[in-house]
């Protein structure tokens, strides 16, 4: 475990009194401004439940591989399914990393306006008969997270000055999670399984096998490890909680390097809004707003570049752009990783 990963017991949350869960959203709150990451525990989904899981996605990678190609990416206008390693792009550079996207289970939009709106769609499943129960069990830990991440929001509307449900309700009625699960070969030298980036959204909670792998950077841009927590949850802020609450809150750059001599499975699970959310600054307590503009480091934080961005010189966390609605920014966030899927299926859009 790193020293510099505090540790946040979820239990007064949901079993203590008004003060011990006002302590706890305090706690939060200075967490999420000072380091953006933080070990989640007795969050309430049982190790049984997440065990089970992580085995679920050891057994999907472990299918033929003819399977798993039958769901390639590419097969996707939604940018859902399986994709081999060295498919995406994070901050330009490509990872090392084997892994299957899934979304909210939804019919596409014919002919969707906005644009954005084209992100709407199915998932790929592989077939129930290749392995039983994969879609029900991973279905089953969306659902979990996504209720799980719910309550996340609500303290961290309470460490903000605001009403418990005031994210919760911004969100809108179609919120907008997306869950990776992926397993991650030993790095190659040099390289790296996932590169230095910002998560994109807004709420991040991360299961991890028990092979340490992710990295975090110190405000004096060391690197320090966020090693796996036994029972626990990696939570850390996307810069769109980052730009909402005026950079009270930081996303902390990361990344992933894998060095032992086996394979590290891991599953990402991010909670983001309805597409059509504007992102519009919360009312955040005043004071939090000032101590932001105080510091230097929050200040001065940026977003990820776009991809026209990156083309035109900006540096992969400066970009200085504020999108005005959640979709076009997630709309960018997979045109960035996925340059040859948007221009197969978007090539208008993508002129």
């Amino acid at each position: 475990m790193s020293a510099q990963i505090p540790v946040i017991n979820l239990a007064p949350w949901f079993d203590g009194d008004k003060p011990g869960r006002l302590e706890l959203c305090a706690r939060v709150g200075q967490v999420c401004h000072e380091v953006g990451f933080f070990y989640l525990i007795n969050h309430g989904i049982p190790a049984a439940v997440s065990d089970g899981y992580l085995d679920a996605i050891r057994t999907f990678f472990a299918l033929p591989l003819e399977i798993r190609e039958a769901i390639d990416k590419h097969n996707s206008a939604h940018f859902r399914g399986w994709e081999k390693l060295g498919s995406e792009l994070t901050n330009n550079a490509v990872d090392y990393r084997e892994q299957i996207d899934i979304g909210v289970e939804r019919n596409a939009i014919p002919n969707p306006e906005p644009y954005y709106m084209a992100l709407v769609g199915p998932n790929q499943w592989p077939p129930a008969a290749s392995i039983p129960g994969f879609r029900e069990t991973v279905e089953d830990y969306f659902a979990r997270l996504s209720a799980l991440a719910r309550e996340v929001l609500r303290i961290m509307s309470l460490a903000l000055g605001l009403e418990e449900t005031h994210i919760e309700t911004v969100f809108g009625n179609n919120p907008s999670p997306y869950l990776k699960l992926i397993r991650y070969p030993q790095t190659l030298a040099g390289g790296h399984g996932v590169g230095v980036h910002k998560d994109s959204g807004f709420l991040t909670l991360l299961l991890q096998d028990r092979t340490p792998g992710l990295e975090a950077q110190a405000n004096d841009n060391s690197w320090y490890r966020v090693d796996p927590v036994p029972g626990s949850l990696v939570v850390n802020t996307g810069e769109l909680l980052q730009l909402v609450t005026h950079n009270y809150f930081i996303a902390t750059p990361h990344r992933v390097v894998n060095k032992a001599a086996c394979e590290r499975y891991s599953s990402a699970f991010f909670y983001s809004p309805d597409l059509t959310t504007r992102l519009d600054p919360l009312p955040v307590d005043p004071a939090l707003i000032a101590r932001a503009a105080r510091s230097e480091r929050h200040r001065n934080e940026g977003l990820m570049a776009s991809r026209a961005e990156l083309a035109a010189g900006t540096g992969g966390m400066a970009s200085q752009v504020r999108p005005a609605v959640f979709g076009e920014r997630y709309w960018q966030r997979w045109v960035r990783s996925y340059p040859d899927i948007a221009a197969k299926y978007y090539p208008g859009l993508m002129e």
